[in-house]
């Protein structure tokens, strides 16, 4: 298990941290910034952000646990780009901001009110559940694979005016659709 409780930056070029052959947790409990770009790799542990992530770098998260993301990625610096694993699950309870793709390869539940944003990048995404309202933003193509609100309801979804969406799957949700 890796926990970092003081606020961290990654300075190395190639980045990794990977407990995948002992399925250790990977846990951030302060801000991170990233100055390279990162990958890690928990195998079946979690990974865990509870604060804040920024640096105009690629972030790829691999486990096949739950990756939480309790903090905003991008917030000051946006990421260039976000990847998920195939399988395990994703966590997300604060807004997302990339200059390029954001690609969640596991089926994500949103625990607050999220905004996907990803400038002229892509969105692609599989299944979102969870009753908060959900934005996705980006000038490029938003894929949607399967079903947005399938098992819990979204209480809003919104994209905007600028992209392309494409949605593979039905869309439920208590309060207003907008497809911009």
């Amino acid at each position: 298990n890796f926990t970092f409780y003081d606020p961290t930056t990654f300075n190395v070029v190639g980045t990794e941290i990977d407990t995948s052959n002992s399925n250790g947790a990977i846990v951030f409990n302060d801000a991170v910034t990233l100055s390279a770009a990162t990958t890690l790799a928990a195998g079946s542990g979690a990974i865990t952000f509870n604060s804040t992530v920024n640096g105009a770098q690629t972030l790829t998260l691999d486990s096949t646990g739950t990756t939480t993301i309790g903090g905003a990625m991008g917030g000051s610096t946006a990421l260039t780009s976000l990847t998920t694993n195939a399988s395990g699950g994703t966590s997300i309870g604060a807004n997302i901001t990339t200059t390029g793709a954001q690609d969640f390869n596991d089926a994500i539940t949103l625990t607050g009110g999220v905004t996907l944003a990803a400038g002229a990048g892509t969105i692609d995404v599989t299944t979102i559940d969870g009753a908060q309202a959900l934005i996705l933003n980006t000038t490029g193509i938003l894929t949607a694979t399967g079903a947005l609100g399938g098992s819990t309801a979204l209480t809003s979804l919104t994209t905007n005016a600028l992209g392309t969406t494409v949605l593979g799957g039905n869309v439920t949700t208590t309060g207003a659709q907008t497809y911009n």
